[in-house]
This record gives structure tokens, sequence and C-alpha cells, in this order.
């Protein structure tokens, strides 16, 4: 994005994006460092050549962070993930990578890379073609990160969707070789990088690492799945409820049929009795009657 001077050098002292050497930062107060660094962010944003980003160019750059920051957050991975962070080496001119990666520091609110401060420079850097940038990315900053020793500079070019990662060797970079299927192994990440429908991807051990909305829309899925067996088994518990109630005023029906028929026979029995009680005592009374006659 920002346009790079290759050395202090072939540059102008003056030049407000220039850092100084490790000797001068050291000979400034606290308060001269920190103007030091204002001084260097305010040009950095009124850099001239800065241009707007895409939003192939965007998406590319923040799902990056996400994906990397939660990937090594969850192996308890002490590692420092930024974007358009500014960055400064001492004695060259700052810039604002698209996306750094520093192993083995703590992960904390930064305003700047200070390479003096920080004790360490990156180990990994990623930078996103556009069409103003294109030359200054694949040129000039291949050149400057190779100087300034940066183990591994990836290159994407969202709008041909390709990839390019190269590793350092004895100060100069060298291509790293795809894969068949046109992965590319990042041995500082420890990941593959590989252009899939038109986004950067990160893959471990074969299997894709998901972006932030693919894990959204997977506990959404999940989500719809759950409701839907609640509903599933409500709708049973309803239609259990209802059958059992059917049942019960089956069984209702059937002791009232029951009593109903109990009291048919006690009634039937209380005639029978009655009957046979009269008969009882009509045949006594003949009886009688006879004996009456005899």
């Amino acid at each position: 994005m920002s346009s790079i001077i290759p050395s202090t050098a072939d540059a102008d002292q003056d030049n407000a994006l220039i850092v100084p050497t490790e000797k001068q930062w050291r000979q400034l107060s606290s308060s001269e460092q920190s103007a030091v660094e204002d001084r260097i962010m305010f040009a950095l944003d009124n850099d001239v050549n800065f241009m707007g980003e895409t939003s192939l160019h965007f998406q590319a750059r923040a799902s990056a962070s996400e994906v990397l920051r939660r990937y090594y957050n969850n192996r308890g991975k002490a590692v420092f993930i930024a974007s358009d962070l500014y960055t400064l080496y001492p004695g060259e001119q700052a810039f604002y990578p698209d996306l750094l990666v520093v192993f083995d520091v703590d992960n904390h609110h930064r305003r700047t890379w200070n390479v003096i401060r920080e004790g360490k420079g990156l180990d990994f850097a990623l930078e996103i073609l556009s069409r103003g940038t294109r030359r200054v990315d694949q040129v000039q900053k291949l050149n400057l990160f190779a100087r300034l020793g940066i183990p591994e500079y990836f290159i994407f070019d969202p709008d041909k969707y390709a990839l390019s990662g190269y590793t350092l060797e004895n100060q100069v970079y060298h291509p790293i070789n795809a894969k068949a299927d046109k992965s590319i192994f990042s041995e500082i990440l420890g990941l593959c990088l590989i252009v899939d429908n038109y986004k950067l991807r990160f893959i471990v051990d074969g299997i894709d690492i998901p972006f932030g909305d693919e894990l959204i829309q997977t506990l959404n899925q999940k989500l719809d799945s759950k409701n839907q067996l609640i509903a599933n088994n409500q709708l049973l518990l309803a239609q259990e409820i209802k059958q059992k109630e059917k049942e019960e005023r089956l069984r209702k029906k059937e002791r009232k049929l029951r009593k109903k028929e109990q009291r048919s026979k006690k009634q039937e029995k209380a005639r029978a009795d009655a009957l046979e009680k009269k008969l009882a005592e009509a045949l006594k009374q003949l009886e009688q009657k006879q004996d009456k006659q005899n």
C-alpha cells in the first residue's frame, strides 16, 4: 500500500516515514520516542500512495486474521497477529503489512510493532494485492522483507485467485513449491494455505479451518436441528398425551360399563331373590291351606 524506500542510504533522512536507527532510538527519551512513533503513524495515515481496498481484499485480510487468532488461541500458543499494523524496523521506512504474525510474544494491544522495543521482528507477513500495490508487494516488498529477515512472505492475488509463498534462505527469498492440490505449506505457521472458492483458506492435517461465519452457520444449523428435534419431541409427546387421554377415556367408559353391568346384575339378583321369596311364601301358604283341608 505505502511506497517502500529500499534503505536509509537511498532515503532522505527527513522523510517522515523513516524509523530511527537503534542507536538513535536509544538516545531518545520516552516522550521523544512516542513523538517519533506519532510522526510515523501520521505520515503513514497520510501516505499519498494509500488506496482504498476492495471487498475481496478486506474479506481476505479480515478472515485470515480471525482464523489464525482462533486457531492458535485454541492451542494456547503465544502469538501476536495483526493486520495493517504500523511496523517499524530500525533505519527503515515504516510499513503496514496486510497480515503479520510473530510467535513467542505476549498477545496484547499494540499501536505499532516496533522491532527495537519488542526485540523481535516479524515471523510471517502476508500481502493481498490490489491494482495500485501490485509492483510494491511483488517486487519492492519482496526485496525489503528479505533484507529485514522475515522468514516467510506470502502474496495473495484476489483478482486472479492466485497465491505464492516465499521462504528466506541466505537473505534471499525462494519460492515455495505448491502441492498437487495447489496448496502451499508454511513452515512458520505449520499450516497449508490455498485459494478455494475465491477465498484464502488455511488447512491443518488436510482439514479446512472454518471461518467465523461458517462456524456461525454450523451453529445455526445445529440450533435449527435441535429446535426441530425439540419440535418433533413435543409433537410426539403431544401425540402420546393425546393417545393416553384417549386410552383413559376408553378405560373410564369400560369402568362405567362394568359398573352398569354390576348394577344390572345386582338388580336382577334382587328381583330373582324377591321372586324366589314370593314363590316360597306362596308355596308355604298353599301347603298350610292343604293341611287345613285335610
